[in-house]
C-alpha cells in the first residue's frame, strides 16, 4: 500500500518593492541643488555663451552664404566689419553692378530685412567684438558658384579674455573653430 506523501504547504513568495526612501531622495536633490549653485554659475561666467553663440553663428551664415551660392548659381559673399562689429552676406546684383545685402530668410526676406548681423545691436552678443578678419588682405570671403571660397583666412571674435577664432579653409571652405589662449 503506498503512503501519501505528507503535504508541505508552500509559502507564496513575497513581493518586495524595489525603491528609494524619502530620505534618500531628498539627500540626492540636496546635493544635485548645491553642485548645480556651485557649478552653473562657472559655467555661465559672463560672455562666454555670448562669444561661443557669435561664433556658431558665422559658422551658420557662412555655411549659408557657401550653399546659397551652390544653389542659386551665383557667388555670394561674407564682408567682415570689425570696425562696426558687425558683417554682411551679400550678392551681386547685376542690375547695379554692386554687391548688396541679401534677404535675411530667417526673417521674411522682406526688403527691410537685410542679412546684416550686427554684435552691438544684437542683444545676445552683448560685450562680444569682431575683433579681426582677414582673408588674403581682405575682410569678405566670397563663395563661387561651386562653393569654393575665394581665400581663407581666420574671423576672430572675443569677449573680454575669451576669444574664439572661425577660419575657412582655402579651396574647400571648410570651416573649423578653435578657442584662442589670451595670449594668441
Amino acid at each position: 500500500m503506498k503512503h501519501p506523501r505528507p503535504t508541505t504547504r508552500r509559502r507564496a513568495p513575497r513581493f518586495f518593492r524595489a525603491g528609494y526612501t524619502l530620505i534618500e531622495v531628498l539627500i540626492t536633490v540636496t546635493i544635485m541643488g548645491l553642485a548645480a549653485a556651485i557649478i552653473v554659475p562657472n559655467m555661465m561666467e559672463g560672455g562666454t555663451l555670448g562669444v561661443q553663440a557669435a561664433a556658431r553663428m558665422i559658422v551658420a551664415d557662412s555655411l549659408y552664404a557657401q550653399n546659397e551660392a551652390m544653389a542659386q548659381n551665383a557667388a555670394r559673399r561674407v564682408l567682415f566689419d570689425p570696425d562696426a562689429n558687425s558683417y554682411t552676406v551679400q550678392l551681386y546684383d547685376n542690375d547695379t553692378s554692386a554687391w548688396v545685402a541679401d534677404r535675411n530668410p530667417v526673417l521674411g526676406g522682406e526688403a527691410e530685412n537685410n542679412y546684416i548681423i550686427d554684435f552691438d545691436e544684437d542683444n545676445r552678443f552683448q560685450g562680444v567684438n569682431i575683433v579681426s578678419a582677414d582673408f588674403g588682405g581682405e575682410t569678405w570671403v566670397e563663395f563661387d558658384d561651386l562653393g569654393n571660397p575665394s581665400s581663407g583666412g581666420p574671423v576672430r571674435v572675443q569677449f573680454n579674455a575669451h576669444r574664439y577664432e572661425i577660419k575657412i579653409a582655402p579651396f574647400s571652405g571648410r570651416l573649423t573653430v578653435r578657442s584662442l589662449d589670451p595670449s594668441e
